[in-house]
């Protein structure tokens, strides 16, 4: 029986880059499957991390500024993912699928706030109900491939909004990518609520930046990149990245998934 080997990559730092290239030893590397996991972090106001990023996002620059930075992998034509809604908070219990798919299809058509076309020919499909769990374990390991994409709910570290685990081969083609978004520490809206304030999030823009890891793209620059949605970190009450900057539409052109 040929067997597929795993190469399990850690991507958990807000600037890693990390080249997978395998090695001229290993048996068969066409069968080879590789794992990075990556992160979208919530910030606040009493932390220094993210350099004043809990505040409003000055917009400006979101349509002026094309700045990028890549994975190794891309999606190609179809990528389908399902749902389990097992531990989905009660406020957005019958609401997060839409907010999901709402999601993948800013990401899929290249959706941005820039009046750029949207004319991109990728389709991310939802498949249907899932009883499999998000293999994104508790404490960010990417516990294994199954090879079939689910977002869910569950407990992840302080900080953490939502994580995604990407398995892909040596060719740079995704072949599953799960997300765990947390359900323990943040409350999320799919509706932005009046006098919003607290630590409310919305789901809509965590997945969309989630998806764009999907896509294979990686963080941006907090500070000099804010108004794009590939900024590691998400502020309350925030919507304004639900849509794409020109930074994360250039990034999905350069990746080759148009």
């Amino acid at each position: 029986m040929r067997r597929t080997k795993v190469t399990v990559i850690a991507a958990v730092a807000l600037s890693a880059a990390v080249a997978v290239v395998p090695r001229a030893s290993d048996p068969a590397p066409h069968d080879q499957v590789f794992v990075v996991g990556e992160a979208i972090y919530a910030a606040d106001a009493d932390d220094a991390q993210f350099a004043g990023a809990a505040g409003p996002v000055d917009d400006t620059t979101a349509c002026t500024d094309s700045s990028y930075a890549l994975k190794t992998w891309k999606v190609s034509g179809t990528f389908t993912w399902y749902y389990n809604g097992d531990g989905a908070p009660a406020a957005v219990a019958s609401t997060a699928l839409g907010a999901i798919t709402d999601a993948g299809d800013n990401v899929a058509k290249g959706k941005n706030r820039c009046n750029l076309p949207t004319s991109f020919t990728t389709d991310y499909k939802y498949g249907g109900a899932a009883t499999a769990k998000p293999q994104v374990a508790s404490d960010l390991t990417c516990t294994g491939n199954d090879g079939k994409s689910v977002t869910g709910w569950g407990s992840l570290p302080p900080k953490v909004l939502a994580y995604t685990c990407t398995f892909f081969n040596a060719k740079g083609q995704v072949i599953a990518s799960d997300a765990l978004i947390d359900n323990v520490v943040y409350t999320w809206f799919t509706t932005k609520p009046a006098n919003c304030a607290g630590q409310l999030y919305d789901l809509e823009t965590t997945m969309t930046h989630e998806r764009l890891h999907t896509a294979g793209l990686a963080h941006v620059d907090q500070v000099r990149n804010a108004a794009q949605t590939m900024t590691p970190s998400s502020a309350p009450c925030d919507t304004s990245r639900r849509l794409l900057g020109a930074g994360d539409y250039a990034g999905l052109k350069a990746a080759g998934t148009t």
